[in-house]
């Protein structure tokens, strides 16, 4: 399984269940803000909220940035099946 689009709502549920957790001061703009700690530092990935899906691109940019793809041992079953 390939990362796809998704809704905003459900990424969130998604990345939630994983520790990733979202800026609450960034609610209003243009974009959220996750972020994480890793390794003892944070880690941040910016996505924007004007659409209803958020884009394959920034999915699979958030795997990458909060270590969830499956070279850092998390399976596209996993990720999508979390939340």
């Amino acid at each position: 399984m390939a990362d796809h689009p998704l809704k905003l709502a459900r990424l969130r549920k998604i990345l939630r269940s994983f520790g990733v957790e979202e800026d609450p001061s960034r609610g209003r703009g243009s974009h959220t803000v996750f972020f994480k700690q890793i390794e003892g530092g944070w880690n941040t990935y910016p996505v924007p909220t004007s659409r209803s899906d958020v884009g394959q691109p920034y999915v699979r940019g958030c795997r990458k940035k909060f270590l969830l793809t499956a070279e850092d041992g998390v399976s596209d079953e996993e990720f999508y099946g979390a939340g």
